[in-house]
């Protein structure tokens, strides 16, 4: 994984620094970029936004500019940023510089509509986005079949110079969908279904089990949980102000007449 081409790469993912998908990415973008990897110790899945304080985290050189990190995608993200791209792995200088692009993945199952609310990948994107780095999330709905396809789309948003249409503080989360090379349709920008999951728990040996599943089809036709299920790759940008602005106009006009 050594490239001295300007475009500088962080990976991060939710999966461990062991999968073999992130391993591919990495592979695939070095070849085109100068890239680092620091990914959690363990698996990290649907940790959302979580972050470790008030105890300290391990890193371990695994490879070179692979690293492993005891935290969860959001600290990866936030020490390969805010710290190594500045000091490398010691306290004074010694950084590569600052990251070009952020991608996150690629992730072992969806993360479209609201599952990306709960996803260690889109954290991991949304983390570089709040350092003001363009973060893009890849997920794979159904097994490796598309995975060439999120490395190829990946290699071009770098080769093509594509992260730098990602705006301050907004990030794309990428989904590929169950198919096949032949039965996949090509790419859809989408908004982000709101539909929740059918959640249910069931009660065996004293532990409560949470099960449940989307109902796709339902959704909205131009959101990412419908355009996934019809076949297609959807690309949905995320922002990071979450500012409801109709309801801020009526907080003010009830503050104002004295409502409160």
């Amino acid at each position: 994984m050594q490239n001295n081409l300007k475009t500088r790469v962080l990976i991060v993912n939710d999966d461990g620094v062991e999968s073999a998908y992130m391993r591919s990415l990495a592979s695939a973008l070095s070849q085109v970029a100068e890239v680092f990897v620091f990914a959690p110790e363990s698996e990290q899945s649907g940790v959302s936004h979580a972050f470790t304080v008030r105890r300290g985290l391990s890193l371990r050189n695994v490879a070179e500019r692979v690293y492993a990190m005891s935290g969860t995608p959001a600290d990866c993200a936030k020490f390969a940023i805010g710290h190594f791209a500045q000091h490398g792995t010691g306290s004074e200088g010694g950084g590569p510089g600052a990251f070009d692009v952020c991608f996150s993945g690629v992730n072992v199952g969806e993360n479209s509509g609201v599952s990306s609310l709960y996803s260690g990948t889109v954290a991991g994107a949304r983390e570089a986005a709040l350092w003001g780095v363009p973060g893009v999330a890849l997920s794979l709905r159904g097994g490796d079949c598309l995975l060439q396809a999120a490395i190829d789309f990946a290699v071009r948003v770098v080769k093509n110079g594509w992260y730098r249409e990602i705006p301050t503080g907004v990030f794309w989360n990428v989904n590929f969908p169950k198919a096949t090379a032949e039965t996949f349709k090509g790419f859809k920008a989408t908004r982000m279904a709101l539909g929740m999951f059918t959640d249910h728990y069931s009660h065996d040996g004293g532990l409560w089990q949470l099960d449940g599943e989307k109902l796709w089809d339902e959704q909205p036709k131009d959101s990412d949980d419908y355009l996934l299920n019809q076949g297609y790759a959807t690309v949905t940008p995320h922002k990071i102000d979450q500012t409801d602005e109709k309801s801020l106009k009526r907080i003010n006009e009830m503050l104002a007449g004295g409502e409160w």
